[in-house]
């Protein structure tokens, strides 16, 4: 109880928003476990090809401490699908000696910029793109706005939304703050095309995972952040 009223706290005072839910460490939504660090988190996917990450967290030794929680080494990590590349996103990658980087080909400046190291993407992930671990297949979204290259991924029903979006104490679905995004309108519109698009594809989205908040089941909030921002 006591880490997660720090969590809410801190993340209060590092997002900006002062009506924000807080991060759940090692909480499920479907078959991923959020993993907190500080002000931010990460998510694990087991498949029967090993562990996959989406984001690397943002201090090393906490993301190592996270991943032997859930009973994982680090170098048994394989992949790395990043949402995009800021710092308390990708630094963990430092203890993460097998994983290749994963994103979209728009985010390689900032990869660049924020990995400490080699940030050549791996794998140059495209929009609408089904990637497969073994039997679990990964959908990627291309969500433009809080950076060029910013990614949500959807995972047998999770919704893996990196700083696309935030959920509010009242369990709403809403934008970051203005000043954390590259383009803050086009991270709203990007938002409200993936809403629609998730909707003509006919996918099922049963949980909505940010980074900086906690997660919630989906219901009916992703179409009512997209009504209400058209």
């Amino acid at each position: 109880a006591a880490m997660r009223i720090a969590a809410v706290t801190t993340v209060l005072l590092l997002t900006g928003c002062s009506d924000v839910s807080g991060i759940e460490n090692r909480k499920s939504f479907g078959p991923i476990t959020t993993m907190i660090d500080l002000f931010t988190s990460c998510s694990l996917l087991k498949t029967d090809v090993g562990p996959v990450l989406f984001d690397a967290c943002w201090r090393p030794e906490e993301l190592r401490a996270r991943l032997t929680e859930n009973g994982v080494k680090p170098e048994d990590v394989g992949t790395v699908l990043f949402t995009h590349g800021h710092q308390d996103h990708v630094a963990g990658l430092a203890i993460l000696p097998n994983a290749r980087i994963a994103a979209l080909a728009a985010e390689q400046e900032v990869l660049t910029k924020y990995v400490k190291g080699d940030a050549t993407i791996d794998d140059v992930l495209t929009d609408g793109q089904v990637l497969r671990f073994g039997s679990t297949e990964v959908r990627v979204y291309s969500v433009p706005g809080h950076t060029a290259g910013s990614a949500a991924f959807l995972v047998e029903g999770a919704l893996v939304l990196g700083d696309n979006a935030l959920v509010t104490a009242k369990g709403a679905l809403g934008p970051v703050p203005k000043d954390r995004s590259a383009d803050p309108d086009l991270n709203v519109r990007s938002m409200v095309s993936l809403a629609d698009r998730l909707k003509a594809e006919e996918r099922e989205v049963k949980w909505l995972v940010p980074a900086h908040s906690g997660g919630i089941e989906a219901g009916s909030a992703l179409q009512t952040f997209a009504d209400a921002n058209r």
